[in-house]
């Protein structure tokens, strides 16, 4: 049995007697296939040279109903990749701050070490990453989205990981109010992120080393000002 296009949303089934059955995929189905298309484009293409079209045509479905779902256009649609790669792991990170039991400076490791892992085995994040870091001049939008709905969660995800540690007195009570300091506690993951796709993952620096060195760091600058004063 093979697969033909149908019309807008629906695949067209072969029977080896010859006859067509049509298959209506449901939005939940057909979703992913068109975001897999998408990103598929704006690897190749860039965010410029990728077209709709192109989309629909990688996807198997109208142009016409790439628009019923993305009004914006090409926009929407680069939108909506981002979001399908990065959110599940922002709500990831989420849930393990608001279940967590044990020690916040653990808890802290181990969202970092989540955060160094999900980057080395998410290669579409870092297509869409690269072309935000290229085209966000050309774009504002762009640098608008990934500002208002990556940067901004994932720095609100911290802050409520260093509230959780002063709450039970592991962290510097400070450290939430120190201005840069949540941003800081982000940079060395996004500069190993950003390394890698610049470089490759055989000579950017290793992830591993970076991510331990990471944490010692984070965990020495939030530690109360009497425990610094002991590890001294």
């Amino acid at each position: 049995m093979t697969q033909a296009m149908g019309k807008p949303g629906q695949v067209a089934v072969v029977g080896a007697e010859g006859r067509q059955r049509r298959q209506r995929l449901a939005p939940a189905e057909r979703m992913p296939l068109i975001l897999a298309a998408a990103i598929e484009e704006f690897a190749e293409r860039g965010y410029a040279g990728a077209g709709m079209a192109a989309v629909a045509s990688r996807a198997g479905v109208a142009k016409g109903l790439l628009y019923h779902y993305f009004p914006g256009g090409k926009a929407d649609l680069f939108m909506a990749a981002v979001r399908g790669c990065v959110a599940p792991k922002l709500d990831e990170a989420a849930r393990l701050i608001a279940g967590f039991q044990g020690p916040r400076r653990e808890m802290l490791r181990r969202l970092i070490t989540t955060g160094y892992a999900r980057m080395a085995e998410n290669p579409r994040e870092q297509v869409l990453c690269k072309l935000i870091i290229a085209e966000a001049d050309r774009f504002p939008e762009l640098a608008d989205f990934y500002s208002r709905e990556v940067l901004a969660r994932a720095t609100e995800i911290v802050r409520a990981a260093l509230r959780a540690g002063i709450e039970t007195g592991e962290f510097r009570a400070d450290a939430v109010d120190q201005p840069g300091l949540v941003h800081v506690v982000l940079a060395p993951a996004i500069m190993g992120s950003v390394w890698r796709m610049m470089l490759g993952e055989d000579r950017a620096p290793d992830l591993g080393a970076m991510r331990e060195a990471h944490i010692d760091m984070v965990l020495r600058a939030l530690a109360p000002a009497a425990q610094n004063m002991k590890n001294n």
